[in-house]
């Protein structure tokens, strides 16, 4: 009990540190819309605690990160930043980037800022729980999990591939499952070369696995990365859906957290069987 209450203050102190971060830049980096205004009156309501519920999620995210992994000091700040900020942000945004005519409220402008904020929130979290969890003393613990590195080209090719194809066909979940969602999509003028949009998402495939290469490579045991990955990878993506958005109402968001939900959790779990070396009897 006694450890279970120190990790929820240091998840509550971190959730703070994340918010109060969060909303200063958001002053200094405003929208050139105002995303409250264009909601419904409902979501106004539950936007704020839905907020806050998503950023205590990610700051307990955070927190199993700095835990489980073998880092300390100064490299175990950068690991956890670089992959706190590019799962739970920057991977959304580049999405926004390429599909900026479907979201008028955006600008390309608005993405950078989106994307500097969270870098900044995320950067002062990351210091704060490096601080908090376990320091800055520079020795490592013992390394057990491995990051294959022997085949690392034609794997990498080969995860990059599938992540593309994977796309695709999980794309069809909210169509298939939702009927309101094809109405949705249908008002937006988009026809993207369907090679172009293969390789934006074979590159996508890439960036996943490059933010994702903290986990792989620094989290132990090495079952540990078998459900902390996934859990990552949903909540930058599905565990989002569930704040309030102008841009797409609440029956889209519950269709794309069905969606993301599935697809991330087999993108987390063959990633790790496909990329970290079996280990030791000792795990």
């Amino acid at each position: 009990m006694k450890k279970l209450l120190g990790a929820f203050w240091r998840i509550c102190v971190l959730t703070i540190v994340y918010f109060i971060v969060n909303s200063i830049l958001g002053i200094l980096l405003p929208l050139s819309n105002d995303m409250m205004a264009n909601m419904t009156s409902n979501d106004q309501a539950l936007f704020f605690p839905l907020f806050l519920l998503n950023a205590f999620i990610n700051m307990l995210v955070l927190y199993l990160l700095l835990k489980n992994m073998r880092f300390r000091g100064w490299k175990l700040f950068l690991s956890v930043w670089l992959t706190m900020a590019g799962l739970m942000s920057i991977m959304n945004c580049i999405e926004l980037y390429w599909f900026n005519d479907a979201f008028p409220l955006f600008t390309y402008l608005d993405v950078t800022r989106m994307i500097l904020t969270a870098i900044g929130a995320y950067g002062a979290a990351a210091l704060a729980g490096t601080g908090l969890v376990k320091g800055f003393k520079r020795e490592e613990q013992p390394r057990l999990t491995r990051f294959d590195t022997g085949k690392w080209g034609w794997k990498l090719l080969t995860f990059c591939v599938a992540y593309a194809f994977f796309y695709f066909a999980c794309g069809f979940i909210p169509w298939l499952l939702f009927p309101e969602v094809s109405e949705f999509y249908a008002s937006w003028a988009l026809a993207p070369n369907n090679a172009v949009l293969i390789l934006f998402n074979v590159f996508r495939g890439a960036l996943w696995l490059l933010f994702s290469t903290p986990i792989l490579i620094g989290v132990q045991p090495r079952k540990k990365v078998f459900w902390l990955l996934p859990l990552a990878l949903n909540t930058g993506t599905a565990i989002a859906t569930i704040i309030p958005s102008a841009v797409m109402p609440g029956i889209i968001r519950l269709a794309h957290f069905i969606e993301l939900g599935f697809s991330m959790t087999i993108v987390g779990l063959f990633a790790a069987w496909f990329f970290v070396k079996s280990n030791t009897p000792t795990e």
